[in-house]
């Protein structure tokens, strides 16, 4: 169950999760691998919060 008090983070948590996701995008497109992983186990650390909020 989530708490209200936890609902502004979690949007700050989506929020960064799709800006992180264009920055992916980005990265692929330029075939930025470094940038691409680090972008990815960045969105993996963000879905492991959100998931660990919800809980």
């Amino acid at each position: 169950m989530v708490r209200k008090e936890d609902i502004p983070f979690l949007n700050q948590l989506v929020k960064a999760l799709e800006e992180t996701e264009l920055r992916l995008e980005k990265a692929y497109e330029k075939k930025d691998y470094e940038d691409f992983d680090k972008s990815k186990k960045f969105m993996l650390q963000i879905q492991g919060k959100i998931s660990e909020v919800i809980k």
